[in-house]
């Protein structure tokens, strides 16, 4: 399980950011990090830290912190 902190962090240390440049509102258009190299490296922090219970194909139209929340709530992975 992980909670929103928790994901914005992994988001911010994924896209290496600033936290506080991540929030609910956070889509990938509003960082010039999160480009394709930055959305692999948010699904592969969460795919380690969920060991493999993610499913790539889904995960990787997840364009926001938003879509990434709904994604994990489904997956009953956020607390």
């Amino acid at each position: 399980m992980i909670n929103k902190k928790e994901l914005k962090k992994l988001i911010s240390k994924s896209l290496n950011v600033n936290v506080s440049k991540i929030n609910d509102k956070t889509k990938a258009t509003d960082l010039e990090e999160w480009d394709s190299l930055g959305q692999l490296s948010i699904i592969s922090a969460l795919d380690k830290k969920f060991k493999g219970q993610i499913n790539f194909k889904d995960i990787s139209q997840a364009g926001s912190v938003k879509s990434i929340e709904i994604y994990l709530k489904k997956k009953k992975v956020l607390k």
